[in-house]
């Protein structure tokens, strides 16, 4: 995939955004999970052989700057809202995967103009399901090595910190997680608003999970497709949370079923 970097103003906020693009095809936005755009390689070049795909760095992530103002999540979806204008961008299929299927789903809840679909895959972002406290288990409560465990059901498919990375590598993955932690903090990786929101998707919409996510509880992602007007809930068995990194074949196989069904 074709890596560059844009300078863009949005209103007083200055950015330099790191996009990856490629593939020909209807446009698909991919917002990525806590492992950046790289930790979804694998799942992207799949999806190019049908779309033409934009993925981009969230601001503080891998080389996109973050202007100090932006510091929430609802920075980062009127972000994105700025940025399918400002690329002119139309009947868009939204795919979010984990922490990038929450900043989809704050998306949508306030304007769902120029996106066709969405498929939500473990989005994060519900506070509590049941009545139940923040059920979402605190990843940066473990040790780094517990991480490839916790994220992916095959941990040697997370792309964790490696002996034989370079500077530049260690700095995305270090910048990566500071960011996660920047935006999900407290509450943790939550919105205590969003579930009086989520009506407000109006486009139809595909969650999938992972049989053996360790992140969060099945009942987590069918309170989550029951918030959201005519969403379905579909779970990829033998993956964990980040099905882009354990799943990447049957995560692009779910979108495509998905948008031939509504007619791409």
């Amino acid at each position: 995939m074709q890596s560059r970097m844009a300078q863009l103003a949005f209103g007083p906020l200055r950015f330099d955004l790191e996009m990856l693009s490629a593939g020909d095809g209807p446009p698909l936005l991919f917002l990525h999970a806590i492992d950046g755009v790289e930790g979804a390689r694998e799942l992207l070049a799949r999806l190019s052989r049908r779309f033409t795909v934009h993925a981009p760095s969230h601001p503080g992530f891998g080389a996109s700057s973050r202007p100090p103002e932006v510091t929430g999540i609802s920075d980062l979806a009127f972000f994105y809202l700025d940025l399918l204008s400002h690329l002119d961008l139309r009947d868009v299929t939204l795919v979010g995967a984990s922490f990038g299927g929450w900043i989809a789903s704050e998306i949508m809840t306030r304007d769902c103009s120029r996106i066709s679909r969405s498929v939500l895959a473990g989005p994060l972002g519900l506070l509590r399901t049941a009545n139940r406290a923040n059920v979402l288990r605190d990843v940066f409560s473990l040790p780094a090595v517990e991480w490839p465990a916790a994220f992916c059901a095959n941990p040697g498919r997370y792309l964790a910190p490696r002996r034989d990375m370079d500077a530049a590598q260690l700095l995305r993955i270090a910048r990566n997680q500071e960011a996660a932690a920047l935006y999900g903090w407290s509450p943790y990786m939550a919105n205590a608003r969003i579930a009086q929101r989520l009506h407000r998707i109006s486009k139809p919409t595909l969650l999938i999970s992972g049989e053996a996510d360790c992140i969060a509880p099945a009942d987590y992602f069918a309170a989550y497709a029951a918030a959201i007007p005519g969403a379905r809930l579909h779970t990829v068995a033998g993956s964990g949370h980040l099905l882009h990194a354990d799943a990447p074949e049957a995560f692009a196989e779910e979108v495509f079923a998905f948008c031939r069904e509504r007619s791409i």
